[in-house]
């Protein structure tokens, strides 16, 4: 059972990300950068420090949280506000959501940068489909896996699909970006130079670090293609460059097109 979490060597008690929970990502952001978009819906922006206050100001430490992203801002805040404050939830993507943003009663709060919320990297976060559960340092692995492939840390925005149907959707689209600082769009914005990272979308722009990922059928030359994608994984999978190399995941591997990593969750009822 151990072997499956080790990469390149390197045990699952030797951790290899630099937060110690994702609270920590965004009181990191919020205070660096508190007027810088987060999220842009259709209808509402969300700088960094409004997200975090919204984050820990839901009144969820007694709930039993269910998402299933039927509505992407409401589910998405939730989802964020849970990693945030380290209340495990179930996500299902074919199921229902039981909780309504607009419908909590807030708490009030006073940010306190330098205190992040007590969540351990081995704590549960979610469980996804019923299938599989995944701990707080799983996300965090798979989040800074995708900023490093596609350098996030460099100057830019992101965008993602206005619909988030999979686990695939929701660490490309908004987790990953989301570990590196970036303006995350739901809404088009046709500027061609705008956007360094697009998943599921295509942009056009002559910006060196501008990057493509689908896992849609393309034949746009320079798109970089998911193959395969695993939920064990947290969605990542075989990804393919556009000159025709595999790209590498930190944390991440596939041996014989089986998953390995620190990035891994454990499937509920395995006994193996």
């Amino acid at each position: 059972m151990k072997n499956k979490y080790e990469y390149l060597g390197v045990p699952i008690d030797e951790k290899i990300v630099p937060f110690p929970n994702f609270g920590s990502v965004l009181l990191q952001h919020a205070r660096e950068f508190p007027d810088k978009i987060a999220l842009q819906f259709k209808n509402r922006n969300y700088s960094y420090k409004a997200l975090l206050e919204e984050c820990l100001s839901l009144p969820l430490s007694d709930k039993i949280v269910q998402l299933s992203f039927m509505s992407i801002e409401n589910d998405l805040i939730i989802l964020l506000s849970c990693l945030c404050l380290g209340i495990p939830f179930k996500l299902d993507f074919k199921g229902s959501s039981n909780l309504i943003l607009k419908d909590l009663e807030k708490n009030e709060i006073q940010i306190k940068y330098f205190e992040p919320p007590y969540v351990r990297l081995d704590d549960k976060a979610f469980i996804l489909n019923e299938n599989y559960e995944f701990s707080q340092y799983n996300v965090l692995v798979a989040s800074q896996a995708i900023g490093n492939a596609f350098k996030l840390f460099r100057d830019g925005a992101a965008y993602c699909p206005e619909n988030i149907s999979s686990i695939t959707d929701l660490v490309f689209g908004v987790l990953g970006p989301l570990y590196f600082a970036k303006s995350i769009y739901f809404t088009f914005n046709d500027n061609p130079d705008f956007y360094q990272y697009a998943w599921n979308r295509m942009i056009k722009s002559d910006l060196r670090d501008a990057v493509m990922v689908t896992n849609h059928d393309s034949n746009h030359k320079n798109i970089f293609r998911l193959k395969n994608s695993f939920e064990q994984a947290l969605g990542l999978g075989k990804l393919i460059s556009p000159n025709g190399k595999g790209v590498v995941f930190l944390g991440f591997e596939l041996d014989n097109d089986v998953p390995k990593g620190h990035c891994l969750g454990n499937q509920i009822n395995d006994n193996e």
